[in-house]
């Protein structure tokens, strides 16, 4: 039930929000930096919706509805990112969309916005479609040798690939692999400027600063060069991308067009914010995929009644309406924007209590969404909530996974698109299981990722009775037909090139770098008729939370190294070829 908000009602002076106490002068600090989500849920139970942590930089954490809508909507002007994080962020994006604030904020979401209508974005979705597919054709040779996948990579190779080609058209695959890199090395950089207890101005010439400064340099070139041949463009010659859409946008009011400098900043912003929440979500959403089979079967019936063996379009979206509750539960469960930081400029009330000017506000959607004053059984996987029945009475910001108010995202339409599209494509081909004994554990960053990646195996439908039709492999004149469908290093002749920062996925079992030390940085490359198998454990690190879903982690390998191991066809453990061991070590830097 919602409760009225008291910020027209004074405060009693001084009075506080309640808080756990902390160390003496640390206060929560140390906690925050170990296990930040751990640690707001735990102050949640013990304290309230509205919760103060002590420490060098006093932190209130904000949950309840009616306050994020407060400071989300009601009185948003009041309410600005802190200045601490727009300068962090700002080094990476520039002075986009996310790091500027009033007027100017106010101008560039004028010019902006109309591009990110859901009129204009309809002539992308056979781009997103198509790019579903080329990865859903590589997944068929994938399986064919029983190869393990890792969703996270997947996913974040296959949102670079849509946004790129959306952004620039047929300028994205000469491009791929160095933007790849340059994107992954901006969002290390701009995580680990927010958690630092230092901040290391960038001049300093650390191994950090300088890849990050190379990888802003491959952007800024990329980028200034594709405006530039935009300017070159004839008139009525304009490309239909993105990036035109965006040269053409005068601002409403004042009919000002977007400067070079203007355009770089946009044009990075979607790709560092735009890339990383929709891959994030997508990769939760493949673990669903596989941990709730009941709800899967049904959003695949009504996709293969829909779609047949069709690729989706913008007009079939409206009828997967069963799909569009599993998304959005998918969304409630795993917001990609967990938390999001705001700064009053002037004093204010919340929920009875006193918010001085310059307080550092975090507003935890995570929690916001697992509170059972609005949601029945939190923690369970319930699409059917979303009905129109069931959501009749909940307050409007009960449910904030792309934050909201006039600061929400404004790619909002299309990450929506892309994420129907792109699931709808995946339950036409394939069902995903989880590797057994694989740990799915929370990683908070800028978005809420899977710490080790989500490693998983793939069945083509149609091998399980499917009754259903649907969607066959490209002839082999779309794919390549060298029998293994590991890859030894780059194609020519591929088509759609993985960023390099992904590479696992293409040498095997897509193995994240950041995989726990058990198994030591992945697993020795697979023979052509060989398929890897990894046994992962959690490694207790701090700053994690275990999903709830997550199976129990398994022994290691049958014979304890289960990462120099490969599975025979025969289904005997292995050592792998020493030519092949020497491959992959050359390649992982071993």
């Amino acid at each position: 039930m919602a409760r009225p908000h008291t910020a027209a009602q004074p405060a009693p002076a001084g009075r506080r929000p309640p808080g756990p106490k902390g160390l003496p002068l640390l206060g929560s600090a140390l906690d925050f930096r170990r296990d930040p989500l751990r640690t707001f849920v735990r102050a949640w139970r013990d304290h309230g919706d509205l919760v103060r942590f002590r420490g060098p930089v006093p932190v209130v954490l904000v949950t309840h509805p009616d306050d994020l809508q407060h400071i989300l909507a009601d009185n948003f002007a009041n309410y600005p990112h802190p200045d601490d994080f727009n300068r962090k962020v700002a080094v990476s994006v520039g002075q986009g969309l996310v790091t500027t604030e009033g007027e100017v904020w106010r101008a560039q979401r004028r010019t902006v916005a109309p591009s990110f209508r859901r009129e204009p974005l309809e002539r992308f979705a056979g781009v997103m479609a198509d790019s579903a597919a080329r990865m859903l054709d590589r997944w068929d040779r994938v399986a064919r040798y029983r190869q393990v996948i890792d969703a996270r990579t997947e996913m974040q190779s296959l949102t670079l690939e849509i946004l790129a080609r959306c952004l620039f058209r047929a300028d994205w695959s000469s491009s791929a692999r160095e933007l790849g890199d340059a994107v992954a090395a901006q969002l290390e950089h701009i995580n680990g400027k927010l958690i630092a207890v230092a901040d290391i101005p960038e001049s300093v010439p650390t191994p950090r600063n300088r890849r990050f400064r190379a990888a802003r340099k491959v952007l800024d070139d990329t980028v200034h060069r594709l405006i530039a041949e935009r300017r070159r463009l004839p008139a009525g010659g304009e490309a239909d991308d993105l990036l035109s859409s965006l040269m053409r946008a005068p601002d409403p009011e004042t009919g000002r067009l977007m400067t070079d400098e203007q355009l770089r900043d946009q044009v990075v912003t979607l790709f560092i914010a735009g890339h990383e929440t929709v891959a994030a979500t997508l990769s939760w959403i493949c673990h669903l995929l596989s941990t709730r089979p009941a709800e899967t079967e049904r959003a695949r019936e009504e996709v293969l009644r829909v779609l047949g063996d069709r690729p989706p379009t913008m007009e079939d979206l409206p009828q997967l309406k069963y799909l569009k509750l599993f998304i959005q539960e998918a969304l409630r469960l795993y917001p990609p924007l967990w938390q999001v930081a705001r700064m009053p400029l002037r004093d204010d009330v919340l929920s009875g209590y006193h918010i001085p000017a310059g307080s550092f506000l975090l507003l935890s959607t995570y929690i916001t969404h697992r509170n059972p004053e609005f949601w029945d059984n939190p923690e369970g996987f319930d699409p059917e909530r979303f009905t129109r029945e069931r959501s009749a009475g909940r307050p409007r910001y009960a449910y904030v996974p792309y934050v909201g108010g006039p600061r929400n995202c404004v790619g909002l339409a299309f990450a929506n698109m892309e994420l129907t599209i792109v699931v709808a494509s995946m339950l036409q081909r394939f069902r995903l299981e989880m590797v057994p004994g694989h740990p799915v554990v929370m990683q908070p960053d800028i978005s809420l990722r899977a710490k080790y990646g989500i490693r998983m195996t793939l069945r083509p439908v149609e091998a399980v009775g499917a009754s259903s039709p649907v969607p066959a492999p490209r002839p082999a004149a779309d794919v390549p037909s060298a029998g293994c469908p590991v890859a030894h290093g780059p194609s020519a002749g591929d088509s759609a090139p993985a960023p390099a920062a992904t590479a696992a996925t293409e040498l095997g079992p897509a193995v994240s770098d950041s995989a726990p030390e058990v198994s030591g940085r992945g697993a020795e490359e697979a023979s052509a008729r060989g398929a890897l198998e990894l046994s992962a454990e959690p490694s207790g690190a701090p700053g994690a939370l275990s999903c709830p879903y997550a199976p129990p982690a398994a022994a290691a390998g049958e014979s304890g190294r289960s990462d120099a191991l490969i599975r025979a066809p025969d289904g005997r453990l292995r050592e792998p070829q020493p030519a092949i061991r020497q491959s992959w070590n050359h390649l992982t830097g071993r």
